[in-house]
C-alpha cells in the first residue's frame, strides 16, 4: 500500500532503494512502491507549502472547465489567498471573492467614515430625496454650497420659500472681461407702450403690474409687489410727444413728468404718474412712450453714500 511522504522522505527512499549498482539488486517492488508513494504524495507535497521555498511553480497553471461534462475547472481556496508582491499588503489574507466592479456594494466599503470620509456620492441623475449634500463643495479656495461660506457661490431658500443665489465676489463675463459686482445697475422695472387716441397698447415690460390712463396724457404706472424697497427710486421717461406712432423720427418737443409716487406694497402697490406735455403746454396721448426705473429692492443698500457739498453763497 502506498505511503504519503514528504518530498524529503521520498528522495531519501529513492536514494536508498534505487542506488547506483550493476548487480541487479533493484527489484520491481523497489521501483513500484517508490512510484506509488510519489503519486500518492503529490497532493500532500503541493499543499504542504514546500512550493513556496523549495519547489515553487515556474510555469503558468491553468484550471479548465470541461464544456462537455460541465464539471471541473474550480479552484477551492478555503483558507484564503495571499498576494506576497502586493504594494498594499504582502501578508494579508483575502478570504472574500472579488465579483467585478459591476458588483461592488458602495455601502459595504471600508473606511467610509474615517480618514477621508465619503459616505455618499453624487448621483448622476441629479437630485434625489434624502441624498442632498449637507456641506459645501470645494472648488480650489472657493466653495459651492448652502452654508453661507464667505467665499463662494451659495444656493439657499429665502424667507418667501424661493431660491436665492449669492456670490461673494463679482460676475466676470468672459466675452469682454466686463464685471458686475452689484445688481443695482440693472433696471428693476421698465415698459414701452403706445397710447394713440387714449388706447393703451403695452409692447414690452418688466415688473409692471398695471398701467391706466387717469387724465389726458397722464398714466398711472403700478409696479409688481416687492419690486422696490421704498418710493425713492430713480425713474427715466421719454416720449415722442405726438399722438401717432408714425415714423420713428417723427416727434414733437415735449417734457415727461414722473410724479405722484404712492403706495407701500401693503395697503396698495407702489405706483407713479407718467405725464407727457408738449412745449405749448398741451397734454398728449403719445404714440411712443418709454419708462425705465432703478432702485433698491427689499433688503438691499448701496453701502457708503456719496459725499454731499451744499452751496454756500
Amino acid at each position: 500500500m502506498a505511503t504519503i511522504k514528504s518530498s524529503g522522505d521520498l528522495l531519501a527512499s529513492i536514494a536508498a532503494d534505487l542506488s547506483d549498482n550493476n548487480a541487479g539488486l533493484i527489484s520491481a517492488e523497489d521501483v513500484r512502491h517508490n512510484m506509488a508513494d510519489t503519486v500518492s504524495s503529490i497532493n500532500h507535497i503541493v499543499a504542504s507549502g514546500n512550493t513556496d521555498t523549495k519547489w515553487p511553480f515556474f510555469q503558468n497553471v491553468r484550471v479548465k472547465h470541461d464544456l462537455v461534462s460541465g464539471e471541473g475547472g474550480i479552484v477551492y481556496a478555503e483558507s484564503g489567498i495571499i498576494f506576497p508582491n502586493s504594494t498594499v499588503d504582502q501578508t494579508g489574507r483575502q478570504q472574500e471573492p472579488f465579483l467585478g466592479i459591476g458588483n461592488l456594494n458602495h455601502n459595504a466599503l471600508a473606511n467610509l467614515t474615517s480618514a477621508d470620509p465619503h459616505t455618499q456620492y453624487v448621483s448622476i441623475s441629479g437630485f434625489e430625496a434624502g441624498r442632498v449634500m449637507t456641506g459645501n463643495l470645494g472648488m480650489g479656495t472657493s466653495w459651492v454650497g448652502a452654508s453661507g461660506d464667505a467665499t463662494g457661490l451659495k444656493f439657499a431658500k429665502n424667507a418667501a420659500g424661493t431660491d436665492d443665489i449669492s456670490v461673494s465676489g463679482e460676475f466676470v463675463f468672459k466675452e469682454d472681461n466686463s464685471t458686475m459686482s452689484s445688481a443695482h445697475g440693472v433696471a428693476k422695472a421698465w415698459m414701452n407702450w403706445s397710447a394713440v387716441g387714449g388706447n393703451i397698447t403695452v409692447n414690452s415690460y418688466h415688473n409692471i403690474n398695471a398701467i391706466a390712463a387717469v387724465d389726458s396724457g397722464v398714466f398711472q404706472v403700478t409696479f409688481t409687489s416687492g419690486t422696490f424697497l421704498n418710493n425713492n427710486y430713480t425713474a427715466v421717461g421719454v416720449s415722442n410727444g405726438i399722438s401717432s406712432t408714425g415714423t420713428y423720427d417723427a416727434m414733437q418737443p415735449n417734457s415727461v413728468g414722473l410724479t405722484l409716487r404712492n403706495g407701500d406694497d401693503s395697503a396698495s402697490l407702489r405706483s407713479m404718474h407718467f405725464k407727457v406735455e408738449q412745449d405749448d403746454g398741451d397734454a398728449v396721448f403719445a404714440g411712443h412712450n418709454d419708462l425705465v426705473v432703478y432702485g433698491y429692492n427689499l433688503g438691499s443698500t448701496s453701502g457708503v453714500g456719496p459725499t454731499v457739498t451744499n452751496y454756500s453763497p
